[in-house]
């Protein structure tokens, strides 16, 4: 194996770990999802899309 060869690896070696621990680290850089608060998507659901579905009784 040439000197060449082992300079060669050695770089693409070490961008291919740069590039994995830059990706590695920009996945858990985000922002956690939000936890839903269910009573607050029952009370803002579009019920009034449902007439054709499911009969909606008004004060209910």
């Amino acid at each position: 194996m040439g000197l060449e060869t082992v300079i060669v690896s050695t770089i693409v070696g070490a961008c291919a770990l740069s590039f994995g621990a830059s990706a590695y680290l920009f996945m858990r850089a985000r922002p956690a999802a939000e936890a839903k608060d269910l009573d607050k998507i029952v009370k803002n659901a579009p019920y009034h899309r449902l007439h054709n579905v499911l009969k909606v009784e008004a004060g209910s």
